[in-house]
Parts: structure tokens; C-alpha cells; sequence
């Protein structure tokens, strides 16, 4: 009996092991899979950008007007250097030829309240002018399409300028108060142009800008073009940088006279010998 009721116990004891170890498995079939936790990316604020303070563009500051007699690779230059905020060119021409108004740039300076002026295009034996000519909107010539009508200085109410003579296609629709043609380039982008003349050497006039407010007139002494194009390019002249320069009518036709208005003037250069010719650059105080 003992030993029938020992293996009695034991299969009960069997059996709940067994029922407990199914009820487990049961158990665990019946639990949710568990999910995998997402990491959400870290989200870091960004504080607001504060407003950007542009400094404000300075000024370019003012160019004394004043004759600067400088000499420079061997080249003796006067110059005189104006501001168009405070002084201008005007084209002042003769249309009945060299010399039927005004003998030289003293007088026509004079007659037009100049305080300074040059001579200025090419002309014909005969006195015709050699490319464009607009003095105070009248226009006489015609378009030269040769090295001495490589360029233009122009000057409306709100621009005064050097530009390649391609800008005419441009400035005929509305042509400007003064403009003057002329060449050849001799400063473009602050840079000797290539291809000048290394002959003839005389004197010379030229006009010339830094390219903003900043501009010069000047008689130069005896040189070739080339020359000339490469002292411009590192010719010190107090506070004006020179980008662009033009050639004008030179040798007997160099005619410069400046004010005593003009800081270190008054002077004249103009031999006996010049002769009188068609048109003048004059400066003006504004």
C-alpha cells in the first residue's frame, strides 16, 4: 500500500508540473510582442539670428583740385586733378573750325568760367573734327572708326565716363550734353593697353579717372605712346589711382592753362609755336 500510494503521489506530482509548465508556455504565447523603442533624434533649438548689421558703404573721400607737376620715368607730367562732386568737363567746340572763337584754352576756359582747360580731339587740315563732338547737346562729326576714335568721354546729368566707342550705339538714342571721341586707350582696368605706338615721340595731352569721382587732366612732355601708357600705369599722384585713361590731340595741339583758382596754379603751356584747334575740355567748378 505504501509503496502504490508513493507512485500515486508522484504521478500527481508529475502531472501538476507538467500542467504548471503549460499554463507558463501558454502564458508567454498570450504576451504582446514587445516593441522595439524608437530613438527619436535629439531636436536642439536654435536661437534666432540676430538681425545682420551691414556697416555702411564709406564714402570715397573728395580729390583736391590741383595742378600736380610730377616727373616720372623720365617724363615731366601737369596735372590736374578735380572731383566731379565738386567740379566738371564741359566740351567746348568751334564749329567754324580751329580757332574762330577762342585763340587758346585760356580764352575759351575764360569765356566758359572755366577755372582750367586742355585741348581735346582730332581734327582735319581742313578743321573738321575727327569723330564725335557734343558740346552742350549739339553734335558735329561722325563716328571714327580709327585708333583716334578708340574711345568716348561722355557726360550726362548723373554719369561722367570713359567708355569704348561701342557705348555709342547705346548713348545715340539719347545722346549726352558733352561728349568727345578720341584715341587711343592708354589706361584700361588699371592696366598699359598692348599694341601702342613705340615711335613718335611728342608732346601729349590726355584725360584720365580712377573709375568713380576721381579724375585728371594732363600736358606731358615729350614721348612715344607706349611711353606714356606705361608711366601712367605707376605714376604716383597723391590719393588718385588711375584706371582709365584717353589720349587726346597732342603735339602742337597741346594746349593746357590752369587757373589761380587751382591749387598751385596759375600756368600756362603753350609754346609759340602751337597752333589754334578745334575744341577744348574745360574745367568747371559745379
Amino acid at each position: 500500500m505504501n509503496k502504490n500510494l508513493r507512485l500515486s503521489q508522484v504521478k500527481k506530482l508529475t502531472l501538476y508540473i507538467s500542467s504548471l509548465a503549460v499554463i507558463s508556455v501558454a502564458s508567454a504565447c498570450l504576451q504582446p510582442h514587445s516593441l522595439t523603442q524608437v530613438t527619436q533624434p535629439k531636436v536642439t533649438q536654435t536661437p534666432p539670428k540676430k538681425n545682420t548689421v551691414i556697416p555702411p558703404v564709406k564714402p570715397q573721400s573728395l580729390l583736391p583740385n590741383k595742378l600736380h607737376q610730377i616727373s616720372h620715368q623720365k617724363i615731366q607730367f601737369n596735372i590736374v586733378t578735380f572731383d566731379t562732386r565738386n567740379q566738371n568737363l564741359i566740351v567746348a567746340d568751334q564749329p567754324k573750325g580751329p580757332g574762330s572763337i577762342w585763340p587758346d584754352s585760356q580764352s575759351a576756359a575764360k569765356a566758359n568760367k572755366g577755372i582750367a582747360a586742355i585741348n581735346a580731339g582730332f581734327f582735319t587740315p581742313e578743321g573738321a573734327p575727327l569723330g564725335i563732338v557734343i558740346a552742350n547737346g549739339i553734335q558735329q562729326g561722325s563716328n571714327n572708326t580709327s585708333s583716334l576714335g578708340t574711345a568716348m568721354f561722355y557726360q550726362t546729368n548723373t554719369i561722367t565716363k570713359i567708355s569704348r566707342r561701342a557705348i555709342w550705339n547705346k548713348l545715340s538714342k539719347s545722346p549726352p550734353l558733352n561728349l568727345l571721341q578720341s584715341g587711343p586707350m592708354l589706361i584700361e582696368n588699371s592696366k598699359t593697353v598692348a599694341g601702342l605706338s613705340s615711335k613718335s615721340s611728342r608732346v601729349r595731352s590726355f584725360i584720365a579717372t580712377d573709375g568713380k569721382n576721381h579724375w585728371c587732366i594732363g600736358h606731358v612732355g615729350t614721348c612715344t605712346l607706349a611711353q606714356l601708357s606705361n608711366a601712367l600705369a605707376t605714376i604716383n599722384i597723391e590719393n588718385f589711382n588711375i584706371t582709365t585713361a584717353l589720349n587726346l590731340d597732342g603735339g602742337r595741339s597741346s594746349d593746357l592753362w590752369v587757373s589761380s583758382s587751382v591749387t598751385g596754379g596759375p600756368k600756362t603751356i603753350r609754346p609759340f609755336w602751337n597752333k589754334p584747334v578745334r575744341n577744348f575740355l574745360i574745367l568747371k567748378s559745379n
